[in-house]
């Protein structure tokens, strides 16, 4: 049998549906592949796979955010204190439960890049940024991020292989790079349809990931019967208005699926909501965040790649980008991604086993 460790940042969902669409793929090509996942990601999120081992192991911070929108440095840099550096026996015991594996794929969790250095295993990571990036801009502010930057940025160095997957934020020195990662699509767009009672109305779909979001001004959405607006990721499904519903985020209608189905998405500058968009060939509205660096290059990716448009937060929490939603609605759908970046990875994975 064959074994890939993986070690997974929790941030939001989508290091965890990233490596997923991976495994999924790999599996495809090693059907005796087994997966050893280090995360604190729910362990729900991977029942897709059909063989793993699940280690909750607090693997990486990345970033506290006081909801989907906001990140808050102050509380980032106290966890980091207290996770970094790593100690010499909590990388022993991990490089331990690593043994027999033939490689260890990080997203975008550098511990992982430490245990394999220690176990002597080739590590891969994968990424469409890394935390050093990603701290840079906030060290101004906050000096006391400079040292985890620093610390961080040079561990993702010393990462024996590199794969970069569009969106890409930074071009760095890689051995592959690839087009968006995502999950294949398990449910028809007519069967989601007819699930959420969407009838003839055009669904609207608003999903800011895996962080409880704040909800739009609904009072708004009551004013457009002609629109079905389903909210996802709530803690419970509740129709909220005849023509708002709030979906639970453990809800058996996939992301995906859910993301295929609509005629409009609305959603953060988040990694696997863009590259799921990508696939589905969607309509976009994405909501921009200046004060984190990732949402500038990935807002630029979908006006270029799916003809989307760009609202800031305040627009979004308003409603008032409504009417833009109907001038994108009176729009083509761009076309689907021609193939899914998870293939490439697989296969490069695949040689290394």
């Amino acid at each position: 049998m064959k074994k890939i460790a993986c070690f997974i940042s929790p941030h939001g969902f989508g290091h965890a549906t990233r490596v997923i669409a991976v495994l999924e793929a790999l599996r495809q090509l090693h059907p005796d592949c087994h997966a050893h996942l280090f995360t604190t990601a729910s362990e729900t999120l991977f029942g897709s796979l059909t063989d793993f081992t699940y280690h909750p192991e607090p693997v990486d911070i990345g970033l506290v955010q006081s909801s989907a929108l906001t990140v808050d440095i102050a509380a980032t840099c106290v966890e980091l204190d207290q996770l970094l550096p790593y100690s010499a026996e909590r990388l022993a015991r991990l490089a331990d439960r690593c043994a027999g594996c033939s490689i260890i794929l990080c997203d975008i969790a550098p511990l992982g890049i430490a245990v394999g250095r220690l176990a002597g295993i080739p590590v891969v990571l994968l990424e469409s940024f890394t935390w050093d990036w990603i701290y840079e801009p906030y060290c101004r502010k906050y000096p006391e991020l400079r040292r985890h930057a620093r610390f961080l940025g040079d561990l993702f160095q010393r990462a024996d292989y590199r794969i970069q997957t569009e969106p890409l934020c930074l071009e760095a020195r890689r051995d592959v790079v690839c087009g968006p990662i995502f999950r294949r699509l398990r449910m028809t767009s007519d069967k989601i349809r007819t699930r959420l009672n969407v009838r003839d109305r055009s669904l609207i779909l608003i999903t800011l990931g895996g962080i409880l979001q704040q909800l739009p001004e609904l009072r708004r959405f009551e004013d457009q019967p002609d629109l079905f607006f389903v909210i996802a990721g709530q803690p419970h499904t509740e129709l909220v208005a005849e023509n708002c519903l709030l979906l639970q985020r453990d809800t058996d209608l996939g992301h995906p699926d859910l993301i295929d189905a609509a005629d409009l998405v609305v959603c953060k500058a988040g990694y696997s909501t863009i590259a799921e968009c990508c696939q589905a060939g969607a309509r976009v509205i994405v909501i921009g965040r200046d004060d984190y660096p990732e949402s500038p290059p990935l807002q630029s990716y979908v006006k270029r790649v799916l003809g989307g448009v760009s609202i800031t937060a305040e627009q979004y929490e308003w409603g008032d980008w409504l009417p833009l939603a109907r001038e994108l609605l009176s729009r083509r759908k761009p076309a689907p991604a021609a193939e899914n970046g998870a293939d490439r990875v697989a296969a490069f994975l695949g040689s290394l086993l």
